[in-house]
């Protein structure tokens, strides 16, 4: 494994996606995200992605200089046209607009069509919660997750993202997809020579395989269970926006990196303060976790809530680096050799 200091990846990679043309404010969101997810170890939407958003930006996927539009204005809905903006940049327009609308009337939610990949949800539901607020963050993607009972897949793994504020520490997040395993995860066991665990991919027909090269799709969690949630993800992202569903979307790693993904996103906040006073709900649910992590534990384990790995995590690499496989390593020296620098 090789190190990079966040920072100093942060610092090169924000110079070159300006050098490309890219705006101040998607630089920003994309740069914080990637580093923040890779921190806490969810590395399947960090640093690795650079290099293909990097591409999107070059090649046109990815619109450089955004004009987001208003579609539909209502009060506490808003309907956002992204216009083929990088999924962070939009996320954290519209999530702007939900806070804002939450502390005005109690909630507010925003549909959103037209973007591209987002990264990790809970960027945008820690930063509602950081604003006394519960988050939701919701997006789909292309057909990755066979559906129940069926040979083919039919939607994404079409996350479910939620976090509030807890007292004495980051807030709480919940960030899951509807599937066992994500799809880069299964690239990156295809990358890294390495079987998959059994019973989380499928061939083409319909079986289960750990094969990563013969693997078309993911099994959802909870099988029918977790079915019906990547539906409800669909419902609100794609057809409450009037989008393409993810059986029609472009793969994330489609050879054309040319043509717009059309992907759509729905996000939510709701203001506490409107329902109970804000700071005894803060401290209500520090009480609340404290419990549950001092709860009597199996043999050999640690009882946790959502979020404590990754909290855990960051404190490691705030202090080892971020880790990065050789290929990956490569990928980042052929973009620039200044990354040779960002090694710690």
């Amino acid at each position: 494994m090789i190190y990079f200091d966040p920072e100093k990846t942060r610092e090169i990679m924000c110079r070159i996606l300006k050098e490309n043309g890219v705006n101040a404010e998607s630089i920003t969101h994309v740069t914080d995200s990637i580093i923040d997810a890779s921190l806490k170890g969810i590395d399947t939407h960090g640093l690795a992605l650079f290099p293909h958003y990097l591409e999107g930006f070059q090649l046109g996927r990815i619109n450089k200089k955004p004009q987001f539009k208003i579609v539909k204005n209502n009060g506490s809905a808003k309907l956002i046209d992204a216009d083929g903006a990088i999924g962070h940049h939009a996320g954290r327009f519209a999530m702007d607009f939900c806070i804002d609308m939450a502390a005005k009337s109690g909630t507010g939610c925003c549909a959103v069509k037209n973007s591209s990949h987002f990264g990790a949800a809970e960027y945008f539901t820690i930063y509602a919660a950081k604003h006394n607020m519960l988050g939701f963050a919701f997006t789909n993607t292309n057909s990755l997750v066979k559906a129940y009972n069926a040979v083919d897949p039919i939607f994404g793994t079409n996350p479910i993202c939620f976090a509030c504020p807890i007292e004495g520490e980051e807030p709480l997040s919940l960030d899951m997809a509807t599937s066992v395993i994500s799809w880069n995860q299964v690239r990156n066991c295809k990358e890294a020579g390495i079987e998959l665990k059994d019973g989380c991919a499928y061939d083409e027909n319909g079986k289960f395989t750990t094969n990563p090269n013969k693997a078309k799709c993911v099994r959802p969690i909870g099988d029918y269970k977790g079915f019906g949630l990547g539906m409800m993800v669909e419902i609100l992202c794609s057809v409450l926006s009037g989008s393409e569903m993810g059986k029609d979307l472009m793969p994330m790693f489609h050879s054309d990196m040319t043509k717009k993904r059309g992907i759509s996103h729905f996000f939510q906040a709701i203001d506490i303060s409107k329902f109970t006073n804000a700071n005894n709900f803060i401290k209500r649910m520090g009480e609340m976790v404290k419990f549950i992590r001092n709860m009597r534990p199996l043999e050999g384990q640690e009882v946790m809530v959502p979020g404590d790995p990754e909290k855990r995590r960051k404190i490691e690499r705030l202090n080892s680096g971020i880790p990065m496989m050789q290929n990956v390593y490569n990928e980042f020296i052929n973009i620039s050799k200044d990354f040779e620098n960002a090694v710690k």
